[in-house]
């Protein structure tokens, strides 16, 4: 008997047509850039033409938004990044830092999603898009780093401790964009993941009590 593989539905073709689309918009984004990433150009680079592109993606915008909630999914590996909290403070923060550099911040979609960030200035609905994406992601990682140190919550100045550490991986990540991680790049990570184990011992040394955050006057910033 003859099995024959069951035909895909037209919504389930259009799903695969419009994931296919958004992994060649993000190869033209990583290999050349952001300006270079047109309806056109994806067009050419899919073998489709503009007007099926833009059958299912109507604008450059409407494809940005598709493009970066990828990206900011394809960072979402909490079960790889964050240790447990039961090991000794400076093996979870080698653990959390290197982790975070290699699964987020060294990669190149973390480079492609800050092309479309800075390319997309002058488009209210991308911007409004990404700070919306940006805000969750932000309150996830934040709650992994709690949980994966404990000794933090009790910290009174733990948002700011909290955005020092993910500032300091983002600004190592954009200066992938200019040049590869090099050794100092490296001895900067490793004093980090120090860093945050000094301040895990010593508030587990003072025995600080945990403690509500105190009101922010503003959102943190996304790691």
């Amino acid at each position: 008997m003859i099995h024959r593989t069951p035909r895909r539905t037209h919504a389930e073709r259009s799903a695969a047509t419009q994931q296919r689309l958004i992994a060649t918009a993000i190869e033209v984004i990583q290999s050349r850039s952001f300006e270079a990433m047109s309806i056109h150009e994806l067009a050419r680079t899919a073998g489709m033409t503009s007007g099926a592109v833009q059958h299912h993606f109507e604008s450059k915008a409407a494809l940005m938004m598709r493009v970066l909630a990828e990206l900011i999914a394809a960072q979402d590996r909490e079960g790889l990044l964050w240790p447990a909290a039961s090991l000794p403070a400076l093996q979870r923060a080698r653990h959390f830092v290197r982790s975070a550099w290699h699964i987020v911040y060294a990669q190149p979609r973390f480079m492609a999603a800050w092309n479309i960030y800075l390319g997309s200035r002058n488009q209210p609905e991308v911007v409004a898009h990404i700070a919306a994406l940006r805000q969750d992601l932000n309150a996830r990682m934040h709650t992994g780093f709690f949980e994966a140190f404990p000794e933090l919550a009790g910290d009174p100045e733990r948002e700011g401790f909290v955005g020092l550490v993910f500032s300091t991986l983002r600004g190592l990540g954009l200066l992938e964009m200019f040049r590869p991680a090099d050794e100092a790049a490296h001895a900067q990570l490793d004093c980090l993941a120090t860093l945050i184990a000094q301040r895990c011992d010593g508030l587990a040394r003072a025995g600080a009590p945990a403690s509500k955050p105190r009101p922010r006057a503003r959102p943190p910033r996304a790691a």
